[in-house]
């Protein structure tokens, strides 16, 4: 046999024995398309390029650096949120490879989950910076400032290979943030020391050469630096438990403990990442987590859909998983047809008004329902109103799109795999 085929083969068992500790041993999934969606957002240092060519130009053409950057604002505000989005699953990917080289190219299920979640973000970010760079007259078509998300959570303990994921992504983004305030600090001519700050951004964050001007100088500096302090003390609380967790003495609420104190770290940093951009959003997510919500008066009517979409009101693990299979296919024009071809009302309604919940943190995913149209399982960490029906804290809940109305539970029954839609 030759060289280059006894090489081949022995790499092919191995290949076979590492997918079979990771599946069969360890109840892993492949990272495959995680790897995809962060290949794709290659283009996100190029656009960043191209936004830093765009204000270069307007000041040599007789525009203040201020005027220049507060032109980019939106530009810079969604760039960075796509990259803090791509450094996000980066971490995951690189800390749990490093946990276990045995598993490359696996991830638990809760990692896997979170990372797909937080890649399906990348694309929609990136294509609005690209939009504002390009189109004079843009305006965004979500709300800001985003909120970091959606946030997944593991059933039971969350992997410790995670958690160090999740501290090692806050610290890139917190360098980034604490980068981006000196930069902007040292733009407007404000004395101001940010801890553990250089005046020059971190590597990773090559954002264009000075931050926009202020709207409202030292207070806006000031307070970007009050907020910097906050998601700090957050990290270093989530860090402190992480190490009772590796040691092996944190409780199963300490553990869960650590994990949102991490995440309101990074959710922090990347607010603070669009606010240096456009000072005004500070304000706008001044309300905090638990604070009733502001009365949603949008107007609803029934809605005529297709089968393909049902795939938006999947949950990113179906999305991944199923949408480019026959079963899912099927699954979805067999929904679509029990519906009528109509997303109704109140449906809608309860789409807004559990992203709303949570981006204000007051709600978030926990799994994915079995039965197509696999909607997102949430856990209300906050009472809430949903479509006018009430959901006590601490329950799990979704919409039944086949009777039409939300179902709450303490705990909903688990399933091992996907099942066709119910009658």
């Amino acid at each position: 046999m030759p060289a280059n085929q006894a090489r081949s083969f022995i790499g092919e068992v191995e290949d076979a024995a590492r997918r079979f500790y990771a599946t069969a041993m360890r109840g892993e999934v492949s990272d495959a398309n995680v790897q995809g969606y962060l290949r794709a957002a290659s283009q996100i240092a190029d656009v960043w390029q191209q936004i830093d060519a765009r204000i270069a130009e307007e000041v040599s053409h007789g525009a203040s650096p201020a005027t220049a950057y507060a032109n980019a604002g939106y530009a810079l505000a969604f760039i960075r949120a796509a990259r803090a989005y791509q450094v996000f699953v980066q971490q995951l990917l690189a800390a749990d490879a490093a946990a276990d080289p045995a598993t490359a190219g696996y991830l638990p299920r809760v990692t896997y989950d979170q990372a797909n979640a937080l890649a399906h973000q990348i694309q929609p970010n990136l294509q609005r910076a690209v939009a504002a760079l390009t189109d004079p007259s843009f305006q965004p078509d979500v709300a800001l400032p985003l909120a970091l998300g959606p946030r997944i959570e593991a059933e039971g303990a969350c992997p410790v290979a995670h958690l160090e994921g999740m501290i090692a992504a806050a610290r890139e983004l917190r360098e980034w943030a604490a980068g981006l305030i000196a930069q902007y600090a040292e733009a407007v001519g404000h004395s101001v020391t940010v801890s553990g700050a250089s005046v020059t951004a971190p590597a990773s964050a090559q954002a264009p050469s000075t931050p926009p001007a202020p709207v409202a100088g030292p207070g806006h500096i000031a307070t970007l630096n009050s907020q910097l302090a906050q998601a700090d003390a957050h990290l270093r609380f989530g860090v402190d438990l992480v190490g009772q967790v590796t040691q092996g003495q944190a409780t199963p609420e300490l553990h869960e403990e650590a994990e949102t104190n991490l995440w309101q770290a990074l959710g922090g940093y990347f607010l603070l990442n669009q606010a240096v951009a456009l000072p005004d959003l500070l304000r706008a997510s001044a309300r905090p987590a638990g604070a009733p919500a502001t009365r949603n008066t949008r107007q609803y009517r029934d809605q005529s859909i297709h089968p393909d979409d049902l795939w938006r009101i999947a949950a990113p693990s179906a999305r991944s998983e199923l949408r480019s299979t026959e079963f899912g296919r099927d699954e979805m024009e067999e929904m679509c047809e029990k519906m009528g071809g109509v997303l109704s009302a109140g449906a809608q309604q309860y789409q807004d008004e559990v992203e709303d919940a949570v981006r204000r943190g007051d709600a978030l995913i926990v799994g994915a329902m079995a039965n197509c149209p696999f909607e997102p399982l949430y856990r209300a960490r906050n009472a809430l109103t949903l479509a006018g029906a009430r959901v006590p804290a601490g329950h799990e809940f979704h919409w039944n799109y086949h009777r039409g109305h939300i179902e709450t539970a303490p705990r909903f029954s688990r399933a091992n795999d996907w099942q066709e839609c119910a009658e």
